[in-house]
């Protein structure tokens, strides 16, 4: 073997190490980032599990609302909303005192 094989050889020993270490440094990064992307995807579940009754409430308050549009408009149609009418819908009722969160 000559001086220039061995050169030769050393370089590409060389070579090869630096791109095991780079790869290993990858591969370490990486495994890192997937525990990240782990607990971030198990939060995130969390929030989904822990929000999911919203959608009841949020449907129940939608309902309420297209039913207090239909009686006024009801009320407006029979010339009802006027001076004395704003009181009419304030006062009294199950409706209102369960809007407040009294039951």
């Amino acid at each position: 073997m000559g001086a220039a094989t061995i050169v030769t050889l050393i370089g590409v020993f060389l070579v090869v190490a630096a791109l095991a270490g780079y790869l290993i440094t990858i591969a370490l990064t990486l495994r890192d980032v997937s525990f990240t992307v782990g607990t971030v995807l198990i939060g995130v579940q969390a929030i989904a599990n822990q929000t999911a009754p919203v959608r009841g409430v949020v449907n129940d308050i939608v309902s309420d609302v297209v039913a207090m549009d239909s009686a006024f408009k009801g009320l407006l149609s029979r010339g009802q909303l006027g001076a004395g009418g704003r009181q009419a819908l304030t006062t009294g009722g199950a409706r209102s005192s369960r809007i407040r969160g009294r039951r």
